[in-house]
């Protein structure tokens, strides 16, 4: 009788240490799938993010192209216009500006 006992209690002591390497690897497995599922929720969010930044890289490329063109546009016609003056009609102006003004009492005064 008593090696019967003896028999018992080695095979629950067996099948505890069996449920519990059973838990472990258990447990062990559902940590992996659940780093595995987060890392591809990572990684989806991160291509969802660098995707936007492209986008809005391409819109502001998109809006600077149209600024600088619109520039060149206005460059080109104010150069092209007929309504320049003169560099020596504006020295001549501005040198009978600066005249009167000093001939005025009020400018020393």
């Amino acid at each position: 009788m008593q090696s019967e006992v003896i028999d018992d209690i080695l095979s629950v002591e067996d099948e505890a240490a069996k449920i519990i390497a059973d838990a472990e690897k258990k447990a062990r497995d559902t940590v992996s799938e659940a780093h595995e599922r987060a890392s591809g929720i990572i990684a989806e969010e991160v291509g969802k993010v660098r995707e936007s930044g492209k986008a809005a890289v391409a819109s502001a490329e998109e809006l600077l192209s149209k600024h600088l063109e619109e520039y060149e546009e206005e460059r080109k016609r104010i150069e092209s216009s007929e309504n320049t003056v003169d560099p020596a009609v504006l020295e001549s102006a501005a040198s009978r500006i600066v005249e009167r003004i000093c001939r005025t009492d009020s400018f020393g005064a």
